[in-house]
């Protein structure tokens, strides 16, 4: 019983070490929707993915969102969805993720799309969160083993950041929007590198653990499913 639990432990610490490791540099992969079943090797990598001619579904979008108002009337903490949306600000998380499921993307992405983006051998240890991000969403950190960002509308513009530029940012960088920078609060603005992807619909981007990021554009709405493995999941609120 002892020699199992110890061989436990060693495995549990080499998953934590291995999902610790963060990318110094990458490069951007593409591939096309044929060549799905690739995308175990590539994880491997540790790079951010770009998947192309992708059959998208028709949800999620603010057309389709306006002819269901018991859905827009939802209440969300103490106020409506309807009425967070058109602020046009950064969605709570709650609420983000109450759109990925009344739109019905959750529930696509859990039937259609899900068992395609996971090793198969070891699909049964993958879980995942979903939400729909209208506009915008300001910076986070990738804690997924793979964070898939799909526009719904429009052409979203996604900024990506080695966890190595976070020294430079200011202190409350969470949910801040990268352009809202500028040199009175972030002096080293001028010293942030960063790689700028537009995404429409028809094309995914899959971003691996420890990637800082950050959503913008006029007119695209972005469904975000975050895939996750134990050792993941337990690092997500963290």
């Amino acid at each position: 019983m002892l020699e199992i639990i110890v061989f436990l432990s060693v495995l549990l610490f080499i998953a934590v070490l291995f999902y610790k490791q963060a990318n110094e540099q990458f490069e951007i992969l593409q591939i096309d929707a044929t060549r799905l079943s690739e995308l175990p090797t590539l994880y491997q990598d540790r790079s951010p993915i770009v998947i192309s001619d992708y059959d998208t579904p028709n949800l999620g979008t603010a057309q389709d969102l306006h002819k269901r108002q018991s859905v827009l009337q939802m209440q969300v903490g103490n106020q409506q969805l309807g009425q967070l949306i058109q602020t046009r600000s950064t969605l709570p998380i709650k609420a983000a993720e109450v759109l990925a499921k009344e739109t019905g993307l959750q529930i696509w992405f859990e039937h259609h799309l899900f068992k395609q983006l996971v090793p198969s051998y070891t699909s049964f240890i993958y879980s995942f969160n979903c939400s729909l991000w209208p506009f915008k969403r300001g910076m986070f950190k990738t804690k997924a083993f793979q964070t898939l960002l799909m526009p719904t509308q429009g052409t979203a513009i996604v900024s990506l950041m080695l966890q190595k530029m976070i020294p430079y940012l200011p202190t409350k960088w969470n949910n801040r929007e990268f352009g809202s920078l500028s040199l009175h609060d972030t002096p080293l603005l001028n010293q942030i590198q960063f790689i700028d992807i537009k995404l429409r619909k028809g094309s995914m981007l899959l971003l691996p653990a420890h990637l800082i990021v950050d959503i913008k554009s006029e007119d695209a709405w972005t469904f975000m499913a975050e895939i996750h493995h134990p050792v993941s999941r337990v690092f997500r609120d963290t």
